[in-house]
């Protein structure tokens, strides 16, 4: 009777009996009717069901774990209406002919220490490869003195710039500068620092007839002046000034925005911003390199300016000099990184080694060059009218002509090919005039985001789950138990066979000693 007794505990504790319990009260559907099957054909269909659904179960979670871990993202569309003077961009404007005929011609024959009457070498060809080496002298010359300038051979802001005005203020003239070997003096407004507190009541409004609300229009009005009679005509055959709108301490050449304005003409640039910003695989952090560069500065981290520095690096290393069209960027940075001598080294014209920088890749030399974490794009409109018109001729004749005597010198003398009796042929060879305002159209915001997070992940297999074989995440804890369970029931087996194996050893040793005393 005991025996019997012995064996049922022993029966309910067999391992087969907690798995054969636990698929009766499964809450999965399919092992349930495996357990409760009454005939083999209907164990086997249900099996094979089971297994069926089993494998599409994990072959879509598969999928949807592999779409999260190739971080997939996705945009969101916003719009702002509201228009902020703050959010005005950078304009930089550009003379298209870089330097004064006259000055070039003294300043390179000085540094070439070369006789006034050596006039043959200023022919096409030769005119430009002296062009190119006097500019790149200008470049390392430049970076000798510590700080950005603008080169005495060029055009100053007051030969180019007549008038500016920002919402009705004046704009101060002391617009930020810098030289470039292709643009030569270039100038930026920025409506931060650059535009006077309050408005003047002599504060002419270009714009009062065709718009409204002019005080709060958020528009920049410039009038310049060419100086065609000062060109190199071996350079360009146009005659125009280069505008760049940018965004705000950022580098305006590396602009993908540029536009020319030419004389005669009123050029009318309405611009609309798109703000893109990004989640992943973007440059959040500055390395500590970059840090050194940008941190100390206003100059704002670009990829594209990191592959500009990268690629002057690459070349300083393989050239032992410094390409003057990167050399320029040195100057926007601080000393501390340009102090080696190499580096103030330009590569000739004619170096052999520049041919190499054709095997410069750009994301194979820069992996830390990564994209900007947020991105404004602008998308400009422009119109133009005849500037100016016949009857405002002698108006804005008579403005340009106060301007250059407040400089010392008078529209005549600026224009040494115009008689006084052709000085409005002069102006209207020489004088244009552009308007940048922002569109009324909302400003679109564009946000990256995860398409997948952890949560969305763990939603998707749970519904996998419960789609195919009914499983919950409870399930997975009654699942966890049946574990568990087996675990304590493998225990407790070992525990009992070392706990006998004991027993037969310690009988054997006392029968042993029993035996011998005997």
């Amino acid at each position: 009777m005991s025996s019997t007794v012995e064996m049922k505990p022993e029966q309910e504790k067999n391992a087969l009996n907690i798995i054969k319990k636990w698929f009766l009260n499964s809450p999965t559907h399919g092992i349930r009717r495996i357990s409760i099957a009454t005939s083999i054909f209907e164990r086997v269909f249900w099996s094979l069901t089971f297994v069926v659904f089993t494998t599409l179960m994990c072959i879509f979670i598969y999928t949807v774990i592999v779409k999260y871990i190739a971080h997939p993202t996705k945009i969101n569309l916003s719009v702002r209406q509201h228009r902020d003077t703050k959010n005005f961009p950078a304009i930089t404007f550009c003379n298209l002919n870089p330097l004064r005929s006259e000055k070039f011609i003294d300043d390179d024959l000085y540094d070439q220490r070369t006789p006034p009457n050596s006039n043959q070498f200023y022919t096409d060809d030769d005119y430009k490869n002296r062009f190119i080496q006097y500019m790149g002298r200008l470049v390392a010359k430049n970076l000798e003195n510590k700080q950005p300038t603008i080169i005495p051979s060029g055009y100053k802001l007051d030969d180019l710039l007549v008038q500016c005005t920002f919402n009705g203020r004046t704009c101060h003239r002391n617009l930020t500068s810098f030289f470039h070997p292709n643009y030569g003096n270039c100038y930026t407004f920025n409506n931060d620092y650059h535009v006077e507190a309050i408005q003047r009541n002599d504060t002419y409004h270009f714009w009062s007839i065709d718009d409204e609300n002019t005080v709060e229009s958020y528009k920049l009005f410039l009038e310049l002046y060419l100086h065609q009679n000062e060109y190199i005509q071996y350079l360009d055959d146009r005659a125009a000034f280069r505008i760049f709108i940018h965004r705000k301490d950022d580098i305006p050449i590396l602009s993908q925005n540029s536009f020319f304005l030419a004389p005669t003409t009123f050029t009318k640039l309405i611009f609309s911003q798109r703000i893109i910003s990004f989640s992943q695989q973007c440059r959040n952090d500055l390395t500590p390199g970059m840090k050194q560069i940008f941190n100390s500065h206003d100059i704002r981290y670009s990829q594209a300016l990191c592959f500009k520095l990268c690629e002057l690096r690459y070349i300083r290393k393989i050239c032992q000099c410094t390409d003057q069209s990167l050399m320029v960027y040195f100057q926007f940075f601080s000393q501390n990184n340009t102090k080696t001598r190499i580096s103030r080294i330009p590569c000739s014209t004619n170096e052999e080694c520049l041919e190499n920088r054709a095997t410069f890749n750009s994301r194979q030399h820069c992996p830390d060059c990564l994209p900007e974490c947020e991105i404004i794009q602008y998308k400009v409109q422009s119109s133009f009218a005849a500037y100016p018109n016949t009857r405002s001729i002698e108006k804005v004749l008579q403005r340009v002509d106060k301007h250059f005597k407040a400089m010392g010198q008078s529209l005549v003398q600026s224009n040494t090919s115009a008689c006084s009796n052709n000085r409005k042929v002069s102006l209207l060879d020489n004088i244009v005039a552009v308007e940048v305002s922002a569109s009324p159209v909302a400003t679109e915001i564009l946000a990256e985001s995860p398409m997948y997070t952890w949560v969305d992940v763990i939603s998707s297999i749970g519904g996998q789950t419960g789609l195919w074989i009914g499983v919950s995440l409870i399930s997975f804890v009654e699942i966890a138990e049946l574990l568990f369970l087996l675990l304590c029931h493998c225990m407790e087996k070992i525990y009992q066979s070392i706990s006998i194996r004991w027993k037969h050893f310690c009988q054997r040793y006392i029968s042993k000693k029993i035996s011998s005393r005997f």
